[in-house]
């Protein structure tokens, strides 16, 4: 019986020790949810990375497991309705971002074969590429002249002559 409890008592000391509300295990998370946060955007984890410091440091200061779980989700809440919408506004712009082509729309170039006035046609240099062109109005343009990518329409660019500099 004498044995039993200083086994008891052992086991009790261990599992303190051993407790899942210690501020490493809550450091060890936001760290875990900080990295994860790189790979999966839109700061959710980054919330919840700033509730298990929060947790973390009520663990280091001697609080108890429920006011661990307070302090995380009160933080967590608070970084949500807070730094994330600051974040959002800060890293996420609106609207798509134009790739492959489309991205050629808005950039100027330089004309690199003379355009044919009837059909409005020639080739144009925009982004180091040489590029088929056509052109929205009928003013004749001439090898070394600046236009401006208009739109993109299968592999030819519409351009603009650009007149002011």
């Amino acid at each position: 019986m004498r044995a039993s409890r200083a086994v008891k008592g052992y086991l009790s000391a261990v599992m303190q020790q051993m407790e899942l509300f210690q501020w490493p295990w809550w450091a060890g998370l936001a760290l875990l949810m900080m990295i994860a946060e790189i790979f999966v955007p839109g700061f959710f984890l980054f919330c919840i990375g700033i509730g298990c410091i929060a947790a973390s440091i009520a663990a280091g200061l001697g609080f108890g497991a429920a006011a661990q779980l307070l302090a995380f989700s009160a933080f967590a809440l608070l970084a949500f309705f807070t730094v994330r919408p600051v974040l959002m506004k800060r890293f996420w712009k609106k609207g798509h971002v134009a790739m492959n082509a489309d991205a050629l729309v808005g950039m100027r170039g330089h004309v690199s074969q003379d355009f044919d006035p009837g059909l409005r046609l020639g080739r144009v240099q925009v982004g180091g590429d040489d590029w088929r062109a056509e052109c929205t109005t009928d003013a004749p343009l001439r090898t070394g002249d600046l236009v401006e990518v208009v739109r993109v329409d299968s592999n030819t660019l519409i351009v603009k002559p650009v007149t002011n500099l």
